[in-house]
């Protein structure tokens, strides 16, 4: 049994080889005619020439596919550059808005008279009438001072942080 298929494996292989081998002759053939036709365009100086200008005619379609493609790999790479300042531009924009929105809100509330209160009372130290302003002093100045007469209770400010 063991010969048996050694021998149809064997019969197989060589049927295979004379299959490639008619391809083959039949490329082989194929390329002569090629070669054939070639040497009689170089005889013939009409199919010469024909054969020339299609040349050229090809090497002139295919540089222009070329710059073409230049051209336009050249345009795509403007394009992401732009899509990506583009993309800046928006960010910046976003964040200016949000600024102006904070800004806008901001002045709502300078505008605000309690705004204003809470900022001559904190920058100024002013104090409404009948009230009575403590400033303690930093761990460095230690000065006293006597109580006014108009105020009752006060204690006056040091001399660098006098109130208007």
């Amino acid at each position: 049994m063991e010969k048996d298929k050694k021998v149809s494996s064997f019969t197989y292989d060589l049927l295979e080889r004379e299959s490639q081998t008619e391809e083959q002759k039949e490329r082989r053939e194929v390329r002569r005619k090629k070669l054939e036709d070639r040497t009689k365009v170089k005889d013939d100086p009409v199919k010469a020439k024909r054969a020339k200008s299609r040349r050229k005619t090809v090497l002139v379609l295919v540089l222009f596919v070329l710059v073409m493609a230049a051209f336009t790999a050249r345009a795509v790479q403007r394009m992401v550059a732009l899509t990506q300042e583009r993309a800046r531009v928006q960010a910046q924009l976003d964040e200016l808005e949000k600024r102006r929105s904070e800004l806008e809100n901001e002045l709502l509330m300078v505008n605000s008279d309690e705004y204003v209160e809470q900022q001559a009372r904190s920058q100024l130290h002013m104090i409404k009438p009948g009230e009575v302003l403590y400033i303690v002093p930093s761990s460095t100045e230690y000065t006293t001072s006597e109580p006014s007469e108009e105020g009752g209770g006060e204690t006056e400010a040091p001399a660098d942080e006098a109130k208007p």
